[in-house]
């Protein structure tokens, strides 16, 4: 999926880095043997029972956003610069974090900015600002084989991209209802639709292969981020200013 590079300028230092017990270790392609098995800490899908348990993943094969903990697919803010603890990229601009948390905290950053600057307020309109609109990530009636990027899908041109429903079920709403999400200061107003939407897009990212998709008619998701890891993010998130 090719997301739009986010141009306003706004790689903001932190006062000061949260740190915590067991932080996430690194996660990046230097020294990875394939067939060994990790586990995800914070990141959890969900089984055929519907009971959510911890993420394992075999390093040499793994999504890169599921190595390097950016669960949600961000690139950098702009074009130069990085997001608040992100620690490198990869050839096609993707971010590296060390701690998943950051990564978190930088897409809420960037769903307020998507509110506040683009009055993008429902899922569809946010979803189709994430990612373009013709892009095939996500469009269920189009065999991987020929998905591309760049775009050709007509179904994610018509409708809603399908993680904007999958995220608006969730939250209870519909694709082109006002989520709401931010206040006028910038702080979360709804965070049990944030997190629907939050998990909506990992799922995607991620990707069948750690994360179970579920069909347009579904109202749960497949892999959700834990209480400590979105704690964490919204404590840095609120840290900003």
């Amino acid at each position: 999926m090719i997301h739009r590079l986010f141009q306003a300028g706004c790689a903001l230092a932190l006062a000061s880095a949260l740190t915590f017990p067991g932080a996430a270790l690194a996660q990046g392609d230097a020294g990875i043997r394939r067939g060994e098995q990790r586990t995800v800490s914070g990141l959890l899908a969900r089984q055929e029972s519907g009971a959510f348990e911890a993420v394992t993943f075999d390093p040499g094969s793994a999504p890169f956003g599921l190595r390097n903990n950016n669960w949600v697919g961000l690139k950098g803010p702009n074009l130069s610069g990085r997001w608040p603890g992100q620690t490198g990229a990869n050839a096609n601009g993707f971010a590296r974090f060390d701690d998943p948390a950051y990564a978190v905290r930088a897409f809420i950053d960037l769903m307020q900015q998507y509110q506040a600057r683009h009055n993008a307020r429902s899922a569809a309109d946010i979803l189709r600002r994430y990612a373009p609109p013709g892009d095939c990530s996500g469009a269920p009636s189009v065999p991987p084989s020929e998905r591309r990027e760049g775009g050709g899908c007509v179904e994610n041109e018509t409708t809603p991209p399908v993680t904007a429903v999958r995220a608006a079920r969730a939250a209870g709403v519909q694709p082109t209802e006002d989520l709401d999400l931010f206040g006028p200061e910038g702080r979360i107003k709804h965070p049990d639709r944030l997190r629907a939407l939050l998990d909506a897009v990992v799922t995607q990212e991620i990707g069948p292969s750690h994360c179970p998709q579920p069909p347009r008619g579904e109202s749960w998701i497949g892999c959700r981020v834990d209480d400590a890891v979105y704690g964490r993010a919204v404590d840095l998130f609120g840290r900003q200013g």
